[in-house]
């Protein structure tokens, strides 16, 4: 993209998960941007008629063209050309390392973004109301109004708990596997500015919309994570920075490890993966099998979901360090899960090998050839049955 392109719009908010993500990306690639809130009437006038759902983050570009989803966003780009760097590795087992990374931290930690969030609302609740308060504020909403639009919104997103198995009984093993997890990554940015090396790829965009928007800057995460792992702080912020932001490692280069080499300590956060999210992938390719078996054969183009508001086929079980959670089956994560097995199965044998070896020696190899029966895809902004 031209230096002096006119900027897109952004349409979301800091509050928000995903956008952290796109924002990001903006950012590190050098691509100018406006952000405007939801509230927006642009938003609600143009942008959701054409979606089909209230969603976001979209980017508009200057031609009125809309892309929706944070993968398509970046994939857009990736394919337009002009940006600084493609996040997306060009080896193989560096590449799908990237792509499984970015599954697992983009899906695999949203619900400890939101048990954070909304389990310790008490000690998030001002901050949080301010917060989802900015988007009203901005279209000049009075303050008795906002106050209840607040209180209905934030109860909604509160009573999702449940939804993703997020109870008394199950909290302790889901703060179990964050904190393992934040150790790993914590040990990692010690040494590594990034996941893969001294340049962001897929996986740390992944992982920026949870660790952004939820976990590094919600009140009681974000303290958590500062007292118990400031190295992961520190690459959050490094994330939100336009250049690569990493005066600490002075002797390091902006480029991945040559050879297609993974670092050493990027091993405990793989198989942090492997032992609190790939269950929940099993759980889900199951479920969605089992729910395909009960249904008339369903033409290819089809909706997953009963409307394009609904984003859960159904529910499933699954263990989560000895505890069982009972949790949404979600079709977009099937749309990422393939991104992996598709880029996996393309593979010549030696590659093929050498991925599956490496992804075996972490507890992964099971990720690689995950399939459901049958596909879910993306198109028109929504996720069709291919």
């Amino acid at each position: 993209m031209e230096v002096n392109a006119p900027p897109l719009t952004l349409f979301g908010a800091p509050v928000g998960m995903w956008t952290g993500k796109i924002r990001s990306y903006l950012r590190k690639q050098g691509i100018p941007y406006v952000e405007r809130f939801p509230s927006d009437p642009v938003f609600e006038l143009e942008v959701m008629p054409a979606v089909k759902r209230f969603i976001n983050p979209v980017i508009r570009l200057a031609d009125g063209t809309l892309v929706q989803d944070t993968a398509d966003i970046i994939d857009h780009f990736e394919a337009a050309g002009g940006i600084r760097f493609s996040v997306y590795p060009q080896t193989a087992l560096q590449r799908i390392v990237a792509m499984a990374l970015d599954l697992y931290g983009g899906e695999g930690l949203v619900r400890a973004a939101m048990h954070y969030r909304w389990s310790y609302r008490a000690q998030n609740e001002s901050f949080l109301r301010h917060e989802f308060g900015l988007s009203y504020r901005a279209v000049g909403m009075p303050q008795a109004q906002i106050d209840t639009q607040l209180d209905a919104f934030m109860g909604y997103l509160n009573a999702y708990l449940p939804k993703f198995g997020i109870t008394p009984t199950t909290q302790p093993a889901v703060e179990a596997a964050y904190e393992s997890l934040l150790s790993a990554l914590d040990a990692h940015f010690q040494k590594v500015p990034y996941l893969l090396g001294g340049l962001p790829t897929l996986a740390d965009f992944g992982f920026i919309a949870n660790f952004y928007a939820h976990l590094g800057r919600d009140p009681y995460p974000a303290q958590q994570m500062k007292l118990s792992a400031p190295s992961v702080y520190r690459w959050t912020e490094r994330m939100m920075a336009s250049d690569a932001d990493m005066p600490e490692f002075p002797q390091a280069m902006q480029m991945l490890l040559p050879d297609d080499a993974i670092p050493e300590t990027l091993g405990p956060v793989l198989q942090c993966m492997a032992a609190d999210y790939l269950p929940e992938l099993r759980m889900m390719v199951r479920c969605t099998d089992e729910w395909l078996a009960t249904q008339p054969p369903i033409p290819s183009g089809a909706l997953v979901t009963s409307k394009p508001s609904a984003r859960v086929l159904t529910r499933g079980r699954f263990m989560l360090r000895g505890t069982e959670l009972e949790s949404m089956v979600a079709p977009y994560t099937l749309t990422r899960l393939q991104r992996v097995t598709d880029t996996f199965a393309g593979l010549g044998e030696v590659e093929r090998r050498r991925v599956e070896d490496y992804f075996s020696s972490h507890g992964l190899a099971d990720l690689l050839t995950l399939t459901a029966h049958r596909r879910v895809e993306r198109r028109d902004y929504l996720e069709v049955w291919g």
